[in-house]
């Protein structure tokens, strides 16, 4: 009865290792517990993305799979939406046939394939990974979670998610990881880029501090020659004999008269700069969801709105500025001052 009993009862997990062979053991052991390099190249470029972008990635992933041996490949697509909501596709066939009518707005795309490779050497096929991740911005609660977390590892991504988009392959196979990234890194670059913004609008608000500088200190110039043009032509025509105490008069009234100049010079640089401020871009820009058209158009009539009223303030600090060039051309003119002349005589 003791030998039936002994027997029976299982074998220990030591035997059940020297049971299997090295090979297949570490080839195991890779599989289930070990930890794959990673390659992860990061994309700061503008991109538009739409559902027929993916599907064409995904085609491309999957011809350059075909060429290797690869025993299983799973894709799944995650959605996240404005207000912390998230969608998941756990099969391909789930994410090309979804019907994108819902009034959400997408803020975030990760795309992941994960499959087998049969490796030399190795008795089991080991697993890779491709992943892609495409976000408008990062989220505050992100970088409170990796603050929290105190890990070093954690802290390190904070890289990869403030960028717009960044691709990381999990691999033993270090050759098809740098295929997959040079794959996903031409599918980038080959997308449209976001047309929120008039490129000259665009390219207005990228210089918007010089430009708001040079208003500011053009109507200070223009104000400081019209007060000086006018003390010389009222030397000229209003005293008979300038004394010191009228230059010091008039230098104390000149110089007074710069604090309400510079008030009225700085608030029209500032309303220049606030609305080129206003005009607002997005390096990523989805064009899934109905949600996702109804942001863009929005976004495209505010930034033509906010470039009509850079031009209105960039108007009145232009007429002003001729205004006092006419009056200051006025009292300069040889004509003006020869009638003093011509009456003294």
């Amino acid at each position: 009865m003791n030998t039936i009993a002994s027997s029976a009862t299982p074998p220990s997990s030591g035997d059940l290792v020297a049971a299997v062979p090295k090979d297949q053991l570490r080839s195991l052991f890779y599989l289930f517990t070990g930890k794959p390099d990673s390659r992860i190249k990061i994309f700061s470029s503008p991109i538009c993305v739409a559902p027929e972008d993916v599907i064409e990635l995904n085609d491309c992933v999957v011809r350059k799979l075909a060429t290797h041996h690869i025993d299983l490949n799973i894709t799944s697509v995650k959605i996240g939406y404005d207000g912390s909501q998230f969608s998941e596709f756990s099969t391909w066939m789930e994410f090309s046939s979804h019907k994108w009518q819902e009034p959400e707005i997408i803020e975030e795309l990760v795309v992941k394939w994960d499959f087998l490779v049969n490796i030399q050497d190795y008795a089991a096929p080991q697993r890779h990974t491709l992943l892609l991740r495409i976000s408008r911005d990062i989220k505050p609660s992100q970088i409170f979670h990796m603050l929290g977390a105190g890990n070093a590892d954690e802290l390190d991504k904070i890289d990869e998610i403030a960028a717009p988009a960044f691709c990381r392959v999990d691999f033993i196979n270090a050759q098809l990881s740098k295929e997959l990234t040079n794959l996903v890194e031409d599918w980038y670059n080959g997308r449209k880029q976001p047309k929120l913004i008039n490129p000259i609008l665009y390219w207005l608000k990228k210089r918007r501090n010089g430009i708001a500088t040079i208003l500011d200190q053009w109507f200070l110039l223009s104000w400081a020659l019209l007060v000086a043009s006018f003390l010389y032509w009222g030397s000229a025509h209003l005293l008979k004999s300038p004394t010191v105490a009228h230059g010091a008069i008039a230098a104390f009234l000149a110089i007074y008269s710069l604090r309400p100049a510079g008030k009225i010079s700085h608030r029209l640089a500032a309303w220049a700069f606030k609305t080129l401020s206003e005009v607002e871009g997005s390096k990523v820009v989805f064009r899934f969801t109905s949600g996702d058209k109804k942001r863009i158009d929005a976004q495209e009539r505010d930034n033509r709105k906010q470039g009509g009223k850079f031009v209105v303030a960039s108007l009145w600090n232009l007429g002003l500025n001729i205004l006092a060039g006419v009056i200051y051309a006025y009292f300069l003119n040889p004509c003006s001052l020869s009638r003093k002349s011509s009456l003294t005589h």
